[in-house]
């Protein structure tokens, strides 16, 4: 597919699936039929920046202005505060999207010990902590902060019982601005901390006196940084929470060391960790300039290219092109020469995927309407693999700041290549949840049929918010924690014939299906009670409640209309056991 078809059918899906879109509290169709209820879970937050599903079946989130972690429950949505950090740091609190002196983000990233549940109960946060000096305005007028990683203990004994506390700090001094901090964590299968930080803005607005270091492999800006999750003691002054394998050395460490993994990178505000296929991978998602975001497969000691490099090593950004043709001849104020040539001569890994990979002629100019630029502004990277959505196992899922969410499916195998096949229309990308808001990260819950959503508070942080029009609009369902719950499960139709179908979750029965007057639910001894089920049209409205504390209930449905519904289940602790799919024929 060359690239103007590919950009333009990506902007056909878009006006599609605006068209398909709808507010809070309402029923959104995806693109390919598949049903979705919205609803808020929490609202009211502090720009919501990072959400993760925790082993405790818990939503942890952080808030960037408030400087506050707060834990929600996902199903009857109680939600507590378990740290304020506001007072470790030396700049004053800022709610409101108009802040004058800010650093992007502030709050961000969390990570929770992959042992959690086994004893060893730290949580990681980053966070910027300290500003040097003023922000004055100005292009040539850098700003200065720096951040920090702390792992904070989340004891479930003791007087600190739930609450963040004992913070260690994993690595301080960290580089920050009031642009491109980046700032997400992550945890891998090595069981070492990763963390994107960005390039600062530097080379552009207030920064663009700043020098950009993406390409210095001993300065921490524009980089991928790895550190260990616990210190190892034989080292001391910082070098403990460094690995000794990591790819580049530096001088002044015992063992000449620093924590750089991969660099080159702009923005790469999305990180996860996934296992397709049995191997373990690393991707990201990184703000583009003025096009060209990407999504990175992630390989330790690899060169990005920024900033001689935006997306594919393609020469859309070049001086050595038509004479006529000057707003690709710059990135981050620096003059690029060949692309191609750059990426040869530098080990540079070229993304899997970009949105959009613009043509040269198409690059806009600086200072043009950034409502217009072909970015979606990926926010966060996620991976679906829990099997209950048809057709989404094996996807990549891209949070934007401009049009919702974006689902990449992988191509297995390898699982490092995106299926452009996977859809009836030869695309690469389907988007869903547009003119919900600036989407800021994403969390899955383990059953699959659960996605939990934080938008920004405003649109006026980072990134564009109106779409591709030019239109600057407020963000709906600003501060909220939103549930995008999938309705439809199978394309079954109303007159199927087969025999009982009896469906075994982990601790619960349900039968038949399809079924003509009864739905029989057996529940596992101990489960806790009383079990609540509700039965849904196709439309999402409730149609039916029963609430039981025996381990074995019917439901009555012969009274109901013939057709398709959805069951749900929840135990005593409204968390939901089962989402099932039910024909009344």
């Amino acid at each position: 597919m060359t690239r103007k078809h590919r950009y333009l059918i990506l902007l056909a899906i878009c006006f599609f699936s605006e068209i398909l879109s709808y507010s809070s509290n309402a029923q959104i169709i995806g693109y390919n039929g598949e049903v979705f209820k919205v609803d808020t879970l929490a609202d009211h937050l502090s720009f919501p920046w990072e959400i993760t599903y925790g082993p405790d079946d818990s939503l942890w989130v952080t808030e960037a202005r408030s400087y506050k972690v707060i834990k929600i429950h996902p199903g009857n949505k109680g939600k507590r505060e378990i740290i304020d950090l506001s007072s470790d740091k030396n700049f004053s609190n800022c709610s409101g999207g108009g802040c004058p002196i800010w650093p992007q983000g502030g709050m961000m990233g969390l990570a929770i010990h992959p042992d959690f549940n086994s004893g060893k109960r730290f949580v990681y946060v980053a966070y910027v902590y300290r500003r040097n000096g003023t922000c004055p305005s100005g292009t040539s007028s850098p700003c200065y902060y720096n951040t920090k990683i702390v792992r904070f203990l989340y004891p479930d004994t003791g007087s600190n019982k739930y609450t963040l506390c004992n913070g260690d700090t994993v690595i301080a001094d960290l580089p920050g601005s009031n642009d491109h901090n980046s700032g997400r964590l992550a945890i891998g299968p090595d069981q070492k901390l990763y963390y994107t930080i960005g390039d600062m803005g530097a080379g552009q607005f207030n920064n663009s006196g700043r020098t950009n270091n993406a390409q210095n492999t001993s300065i921490y800006e524009g980089k991928v940084l790895r550190l260990n999750l616990e210190p190892d003691n034989n080292q001391n002054g910082g070098d403990e929470w460094i690995p000794d394998d990591n790819p580049f050395p530096t001088s002044g460490g015992p063992k000449n060391k620093n924590a750089i993994y991969t660099y080159g990178h702009r923005n790469a505000q999305g990180l996860v960790w996934t296992n397709v296929n049995g191997s373990n991978r690393l991707f990201s998602a990184e703000h583009g300039d003025k096009s060209d975001d990407e999504v990175n497969l992630i390989e330790v000691g690899r060169n990005y290219g920024w900033p001689f490099v935006a997306g594919l090593c393609d020469n859309n950004y070049t001086t050595l092109d038509n004479p006529g043709i000057t707003n690709n001849d710059k990135l981050a104020s620096m003059t690029v020469g060949r692309e191609d040539t750059f990426c040869t001569n530098h080990n540079v890994k070229a993304p899997i995927f970009g949105l959009f990979n613009a043509a040269a002629a198409d690059i806009p100019a600086d200072g043009s309407n950034i409502f217009t630029w072909p970015t979606v502004a990926p926010s966060s990277i996620d991976y679906y693999n829990q099997g209950y959505i048809p057709g989404w196992n094996n996807s990549l899922l891209v949070t934007s700041l401009k049009y919702g969410m974006y689902r990449l499916k992988l191509k297995t195998p390898p699982g490092t290549v995106i299926d452009s096949t996977s859809s009836p229309e030869i695309v690469d990308t389907l988007p869903y949840f547009h003119g919900l808001g600036r989407f800021r990260d994403i969390a899955i819950a383990p059953t699959g049929d659960t996605l939990f959503v934080a938008i920004d508070s405003s649109g006026s942080t980072s990134g564009p918010t109106g779409g591709f029009n030019g239109g600057n609009i407020s963000t709906p369902n600003a501060g909220r924690i939103l549930r995008i719950v999938y309705l439809t499960v199978l394309n079954v139709k109303d007159n199927n014939t087969k025999g009982i179908t009896v469906n075994y979750a982990a601790n619960i029965l349900v039968y038949p299906n399809p079924t003509s007057s009864v739905i029989n639910v057996i529940s596992k001894k101990g489960e806790r009670k009383p079990i609540k089920a509700q039965l849904f049209d196709i439309t999402g409205k409730l149609v039916k409640e029963e609430i039981s504390s025996s381990d074995f209930f019917s439901i009555q449905v012969s009274n109901f209309r013939r057709g398709v519904y959805i069951l749900r289940l929840y135990n005593g602790y409204d968390a939901t056991m089962v989402t099932q799919k039910i024909v009344l024929q």
